[in-house]
């Protein structure tokens, strides 16, 4: 029975007008095949995919990294920052997230290992805001605020360098911290406390500054992972707590506390702007954080 459908079949195949219709189907069949399988190579090819993160690795692990994900990397620029690890990666370009194709090349900011050297400036005789400008142009930072009796209220009296008197002129590391010695004046002399609510470290630090204060100590609650997270995180509580109207001595630390959770940081509607308003205080007045 199998032998008479074979034969069946060969004498249906041998037949020409058979032939003339098998012929062209399987060669249409055959190109739509090769179709899909070109189309399925090439849309994979452009498939995008999330960039990874190369914070924090030396430059030989990004390279690693960058060969697993088949993306290609480059060292673009350079800087240097205390809080960072010398040799490893602080930014990159395309950012975390970024879909890309393979191949593609991502640039990396790397935080020097041997920081540049500037010339200190004098900053003595200047006010506190003068001081900070001058300082921030040079790329250096304003280290603490030591207020010493002194008729000139907030002027800078003494420039500092771990602690011991600096030289202008004198080369430091770039971003290095330069402690001021200011007068508070003789007649107890306070300022405002600023409202710390909402910001983000550094701009916390810059207005405790402006109301001539010192950044206390900084906690950190549990949705805080790694040094990016320190960069977006904001001011949940402050210490000594904001009030209105609320007066502390000059040089006084604020203590703050800082989170990624949105829902955890108070709608405060009320914000009082601080520019360093001093105000003549007696015994009498309440005293917060001397």
């Amino acid at each position: 029975m199998f032998e008479q459908l074979k034969k069946q079949l060969l004498k249906v195949y041998q037949n020409y007008n058979v032939q003339t219709v098998l012929f062209p189907l399987g060669a249409i069949v055959g190109v739509a095949l090769l179709f899909f399988i070109f189309l399925f190579i090439f849309t994979r090819h452009g498939q995008s995919y999330p960039v990874p993160s190369f914070s924090g690795l030396k430059y030989k692990e990004a390279v690693k990294m960058a060969h697993k994900y088949k993306l290609r990397v480059e060292v673009s620029d350079s800087v240097y920052i205390l809080t960072r690890k010398p040799g490893t990666v602080v930014e990159q370009m395309p950012l975390v997230g970024t879909k890309v194709k393979q191949n593609r090349r991502i640039l990396l900011t790397m935080n020097a290992k041997n920081p540049k050297k500037v010339e200190m400036p004098n900053i003595v005789g200047v006010t506190l805001r003068q001081a900070k400008a001058i300082l921030d142009l040079q790329g250096l930072i304003v280290g603490n605020l030591i207020f010493v009796p002194d008729i000139a209220v907030n002027n800078v009296l003494e420039q500092k360098f771990k602690g011991k008197q600096i030289d202008p002129g004198k080369l430091i590391s770039k971003g290095s911290r330069v402690d001021l010695v200011l007068g508070r004046g003789m007649q107890n002399e306070r300022t405002g406390l600023p409202l710390l609510i909402g910001l983000n470290q550094s701009d916390a630090r810059n207005r405790l500054i402006e109301a001539s204060l010192n950044l206390g100590q900084v906690k950190y609650d549990e949705t805080i992972k790694d040094y990016k997270d320190t960069l977006n995180a904001m001011v949940y509580s402050q210490y000594p707590a904001f009030f209105e109207d609320i007066s502390i001595a000059l040089g006084a630390r604020v203590d703050i506390w800082l989170t990624l959770n949105e829902s955890r940081v108070p709608k405060i509607k009320a914000v009082v702007e601080v520019d360093s308003s001093y105000i003549q205080g007696d015994s009498t007045l309440m005293d917060i954080v001397e």
